[in-house]
């Protein structure tokens, strides 16, 4: 791993906030709760179907199950919408330094040093970073962000050598 801090500049995107909310939700308890939901809403339209027939009532439990096994019925989306839209921090460019000792984050109104410490997890795909720092708290780092692959790699091999 080189020893230099690795620095990257971008533009907040609402679909990496996006993608971020849908990383978090797959690595709680919920996810796997509401498929629960799901294949019981499932059971009751087949029970109910089968008991009083074919009614609109016993129906329409079948496409409220698939709406809750996609997460179509949830409002996070919404949410993280909501903050995207009315928070000042999301329309400044951030300048973030990563190096042994934390994140230096920075914007036009914004200037913070952050330990690495404060992070207690660290979730990912294949554009993003959540650096996880409580219930529904997390910053996003995106993938887009870093330069040559070569920063992305000297990054990967930092974060999980500290978090």
């Amino acid at each position: 791993m080189n020893d230099q801090p690795i620095e990257i500049t971008y533009e907040h995107v609402l679909a990496d906030h996006l993608a971020a909310d849908r990383l978090y939700y797959r690595s709680t308890l919920f996810w796997k709760l509401d498929k629960v939901v799901a294949l019981v809403l499932l059971c009751l339209g087949a029970y109910l179907t089968y008991a009083a027939g074919v009614r609109w009532w016993s129906l329409i439990w079948f496409p409220i199950a698939i709406a809750e096994w996609f997460n179509l019925l949830s409002i996070g989306p919404l949410q993280v919408w909501y903050s995207f839209k009315f928070n000042p921090k999301f329309r400044e460019s951030a300048l973030l330094t990563f190096d042994e000792s934390g994140i230096h984050f920075q914007t036009n109104s914004i200037e913070s040093r952050i330990r690495w410490d404060f992070f207690n997890s660290l979730l990912e795909n294949d554009t993003l970073y959540l650096l996880v720092y409580g219930r529904r708290a997390y910053s996003v780092i995106p993938k887009r962000a870093f330069k040559t692959k070569t920063d992305l790699t000297d990054f990967d091999k930092l974060v999980h050598s500290v978090i």
